[in-house]
């Protein structure tokens, strides 16, 4: 039986790929981040791990037997002082000047493979979580919304090799809020004072970065972020299909639709040309 490591962040996707491997037949581990995993992981073997403990969470996983790896969930991280890198982190981070979040785990994955662990994409256990291409749920997207989801792709494409966020808040025209270091729920929040509720319809826009390693921060949308959006004032969601995953079941996500008058469209990959 394979083990696997689960190096699990906020929220309930850790646990949900932690149940979909064990029904794969996997022999799961979870390694729970402090102060951030707080989902109930009964029936699994958990260790709590500190953020900046890398290479005692790499010795610890080939003392498991873990030969392959998945990190998943929200992860805040802290500052420098707060981190405490352990010696091998250390050495990660003398090598990341310079560079945003999608290296420092690129750098991780690969000290981990270096020592017989490899990452592998969230998308491999959850996989009837893929976002859908067209229409997914809500009313019809019109004319002047396909218009606003041209520009906020548009924008995310030429920041696709920034260390921004990969979501933008568009109307008429105008690009309102890019997603940065405070993600997405924080954005949405900031972009409610900036939304004219006479004017055109707001557009939600959000894609993988280009060239993103799917193993790495895989982007995810869920019911959470379909209420900041309708709080907001939006009334449009674009996702990359095929790219953005889902954290909440489908009938879910189409209810919350329906709920605040949502439409919530799956766009392809090729808008970006």
């Amino acid at each position: 039986m394979t083990h696997l490591a689960i190096i699990a962040g906020r929220g309930v996707l850790p646990l949900q790929v932690a149940k979909a491997a064990a029904g794969l037949g996997y022999e799961v581990f979870i390694f729970a981040i402090e102060g951030q995993a707080d989902a109930a992981f009964d029936g699994f073997t958990v260790q709590s791990v500190r953020l900046g403990a890398i290479g005692h969470i790499q010795r610890q996983l080939n003392k498991c037997g873990c030969s392959e790896l998945v990190m998943v969930g929200k992860v805040a991280w802290p500052s420098l002082a707060a981190l405490r890198p352990d010696a091998a982190a250390i050495k990660l981070l003398s090598k990341l000047v310079r560079r945003g979040d999608d290296s420092v785990l690129r750098v991780i994955t690969q000290y981990f493979a270096e020592h017989g662990i490899t990452t592998l994409p969230v998308s491999q256990f959850l996989t009837d979580r893929a976002m859908p291409l067209g229409h997914v749920a809500g009313p019809p997207l019109d004319a002047a919304g396909e218009t606003m989801i041209e520009i906020g792709v548009d924008l995310l494409d030429r920041l696709g090799n920034s260390d921004v966020g990969q979501a933008v808040v568009v109307q008429n025209g105008r690009i309102l809020a890019i997603e940065a270091a405070e993600g997405t729920s924080a954005m949405l929040a900031r972009s409610a004072g900036l939304i004219d509720s006479h004017a055109g319809v707001a557009v939600f826009v959000k894609m993988q970065k280009s060239g993103q390693d799917q193993r790495l921060d895989t982007p995810f949308i869920g019911g959470d972020t379909l209420q900041a959006a309708a709080a907001a004032g939006i009334h449009v969601l674009a996702v990359e299909a095929g790219a953005v995953m889902l954290a909440d079941d489908l009938p879910l996500i189409s209810d919350l639709c329906e709920k605040h008058r949502l439409t919530f469209v799956g766009i392809s990959a090729t808008a970006r040309k």
